[in-house]
């Protein structure tokens, strides 16, 4: 059962506050969304003429959407607004597609219709009504229009959540999968791990803020908690290879029912 109870300002607030280091610190996004991009070239029954990409944030996977397809119409939403100025700048010399701005919380947006694709990475874990968001996103799309996304799953950073009881509750794949097989026919999935590795605890709350994703900044510290998450973070999780953190991602495309 997912039943997601999310604040969605701490959310918009939380990444915004990453908005000028997200793209150098979030690798695992970067990859995951390069792999995305990538597989719908696998599906040529998939079209590109009215896109939406929901939770693009800078625009990183936006830009390499961009350089692999051309759409003939792509809506880019995010529910941090302050986001538009920076993909309106990533996107300014650019003619082959025409770009519309979509920014807000996406379940309570009015949605383009008729739309072919809809494209998102590392978003929808942050969703609090998936229900009834994916027969929303079925009635916007075309007949054979296509859903292609990415999401994050149990033990994401499990590390940081189990030494600070902070961090979101990631539902299964399973439950989320149960939902969407109600709209759409399940056309590919895949769940792969990644681990970063960083020198010490302190990069790692680092790597945390600089991307929005961690929580770090909803633990409250003090020097005496600082100094026991360092030493219990190197007892329990450190390695030859450095200090990890941990995502685990799940790839999904479906075409709508």
């Amino acid at each position: 059962m997912i039943d997601n109870h999310l604040d969605k300002g701490k959310i918009a607030r939380s990444f915004l506050r990453g908005k000028e280091t997200y793209d150098q610190h979030a690798k695992v996004q970067r990859k995951v969304g390069r792999r995305l991009i990538d597989m719908l070239g696998d599906y040529p029954a998939m079209h590109f003429d009215r896109v939406l990409e929901i939770g693009c944030c800078t625009g990183a996977m936006t830009e390499m959407f961009l350089t692999n397809h051309t759409a003939g119409r792509l809506y880019l939403n995010d529910l941090v607004p302050e986001f538009y100025e920076t993909v309106r700048e990533r996107f300014a010399g650019q003619a082959s597609t025409a770009i519309e701005p979509l920014f807000g919380d996406i379940e309570q947006l009015d949605l383009p219709s008729d739309l072919d694709l809809v494209l998102s990475s590392s978003t929808f874990q942050w969703l609090a009504d998936l229900p009834g968001f994916f027969v929303k996103i079925a009635n916007a799309l075309k007949p054979d229009g296509y859903l292609a996304f990415t999401l994050f799953g149990p033990g994401t950073l499990s590390e940081f959540r189990q030494l600070t009881g902070v961090g979101l509750t990631y539902a299964a794949l399973g439950d989320f999968l149960d939902l969407l097989e109600k709209s759409f026919v399940l056309e590919f999935v895949e769940t792969e791990k990644h681990r970063l590795f960083f020198t010490s605890p302190r990069e790692v709350l680092r790597h945390l803020q600089a991307t929005g994703v961690g929580g770090a900044g909803q633990f409250r510290w003090t020097s005496k908690k600082l100094r026991a998450f360092e030493e219990e973070y190197i007892g329990r999780f450190g390695t030859a290879a450095g200090i990890p953190v941990t995502y685990v991602t799940s790839y999904v495309i479906a075409s709508r029912r």
